[in-house]
């Protein structure tokens, strides 16, 4: 057997040698099927953004910190985050990673998607603003 027993590659092998041992499927089935229970992860779902050198979350270097939290989002989160120097506009405190970065619609039209009608909040602040509204 090859490495610990219930390590994800040995259950993916052994699965594919029970799917192998059924009279109605072929190697070529058996491995269709084991391909669907164990399908394969691009590198993209896994990337990981490297620290930088000695840079430690204590430092309190906040601004290093929230833009490398923002490399996590692409898009028109990652260009709004950049416009709001990694600001959240509702509270003013920096968005780090320890919690999610919600994209606001200042007009509250969620069809329009232009760059002035959208600001980076927390996912907190974002519930307040829309707590606020439905409470007036």
């Amino acid at each position: 057997m090859d490495g610990p027993r219930f390590s994800l590659v040995h259950i993916q092998q052994r699965a594919y040698r029970v799917f192998n041992k059924e009279t109605k499927l072929n190697r070529h089935d058996s491995k269709k099927l084991k391909d669907l229970a164990f399908p394969a992860i691009p590198y993209s779902e896994n990337k990981h953004i490297n620290v930088k050198g000695e840079k430690s979350p204590f430092d309190g270097d906040l601004a290093y910190w929230s833009e490398r939290n923002s490399k996590l989002y692409d898009g028109e989160t990652s260009i709004t985050l950049k416009r709001q120097n990694h600001t959240c506009v509702a509270c003013g405190l920096k968005l780090l990673s320890d919690e999610r970065v919600h994209l606001h619609h200042v007009d509250g039209n969620h069809a329009n998607w232009n760059s002035q009608n959208l600001i980076a909040i927390h996912e907190s602040c974002h519930d307040y603003l829309h707590m606020s509204k439905s409470a007036s």
